[in-house]
């Protein structure tokens, strides 16, 4: 008998150890420490309040505590990768611009061009990805500067993370990133008639919802957001992960970056980028995924069906086992250096140019 009542005592221990292990390793740490990882509810700073706009319910979910240890891990992974590439030279960086000057590192952006430009470079800006929880500018610092060293003057954009804030308050970020730039571009060598926006994975979902916004009055008042002087001539979409409220797992996990209070909000009804569509005009547009891309393969396919149909010129790049293995989700951001990388980018620029 006794041993039976030890049995509950010894599923505890490992249960307390485990709750435990997730609150040490999810703690925010201070945003200038060496060890801060930027990632949602876990940065915590003296001169801006994270969690003054936190969604405290969605902060406690176990899907988002579940999603921070796995950003950890693949903030370990991405250092490691980054530090086998070779940045290229001869790239002018301005940056931690602020777009917002508020004391956030989050409403900062840098500007890449060539060294020596003479006149105007033709524009991308540039959304990093990082499932709307994780990551920075400096997550695509390397991808940036390697579309720069082609010829491009390149503005990369930060923005807060979930769940300090929900996917409504960074559309408002990147909204008024986008602003600052048209209001501000013709400072740099930009020309402002040649803008190409791109975005990767969770960035593919904002750059696409970014170009519904800029081209439509009545969308960008249901979301509360600027309208930047900006005309696209095209849009890149590397991995999007764009319908957020779809049928499916992903829903478990994307519904809530729009907050615990999601069904709530004047956006629910746009949460997926088909419901964007008849409100929107889009342009010339190349969307990027693979065979080993199983977070966006399906959404990538799915939008570039839709875009089809309502005309938008397109080009679907969707790889299978080339190189001897199935190409990761977002593999040119993550690997702009390499061979299938390089070239992948080049088709991209070269078909939307």
């Amino acid at each position: 008998m006794k041993h039976l009542l030890m049995i509950p005592a010894l599923l505890a221990a490992p249960a307390a150890a485990a709750v435990y292990a997730v609150k040490h390793i999810t703690q925010p740490r201070n945003e200038d420490a060496p060890e801060m990882i930027p990632i949602g509810g876990m940065i915590r700073s003296d001169s801006y309040d994270y969690a003054a706009m936190r969604d405290e319910r969605l902060s406690r979910s176990a899907v988002v505590k579940l999603m921070q240890l796995l950003w950890v891990t693949t903030s370990k992974k991405d250092d490691a990768n980054h530090a086998t590439q070779t940045a290229p030279e001869g790239i002018t960086q301005i940056l931690d611009i602020p777009y917002i000057d508020d004391g956030t590192r989050f409403h900062k952006l840098d500007v890449y061009y060539p060294e020596n430009t003479a006149g105007k470079n033709p524009v991308i800006i540039d959304i990093h990805g990082g499932g709307w929880m994780y990551g920075d500018k400096e997550l695509n610092k390397l991808y940036c500067l390697a579309l720069s060293a082609r010829g491009y003057t390149v503005f990369s954009i930060s923005y807060r993370l979930v769940p300090d804030v929900t996917v409504n308050e960074q559309l408002r970020d990147v909204m008024t990133a986008l602003k600052w730039i048209g209001d501000h571009m013709d400072g740099y060598p930009a020309d402002r008639d040649d803008i190409l926006l791109t975005g990767d994975s969770a960035g593919g979902m904002l750059a696409s919802y970014a170009a519904a916004l800029t081209s439509s009055e009545a969308l960008s008042e249901i979301f509360g957001t600027d309208r930047p002087d900006l005309k696209y001539k095209s849009l890149l979409l590397t991995s999007p992960v764009p319908y957020m409220n779809d049928k499916g797992y992903m829903k478990v996990y994307t519904a809530k970056m729009w907050g615990s209070d999601y069904k709530s909000k004047p956006t629910y009804p746009y949460m997926n980028l088909d419901a964007l569509l008849p409100y929107a005009e889009f342009p010339k547009t190349c969307l990027i995924t693979s065979a080993g891309d199983i977070l966006a393969r399906e959404q990538t396919n799915r939008a570039y069906r839709d875009l089809t149909a309502l005309g938008v010129p397109c080009k679907l790049m969707d790889f299978g086992g080339e190189a001897g293995k199935k190409l990761e989700h977002v593999f040119t951001v993550i690997n702009p250096f390499n061979k299938i990388g390089r070239e992948t980018i080049d088709e991209a620029l070269d078909w939307l140019r």
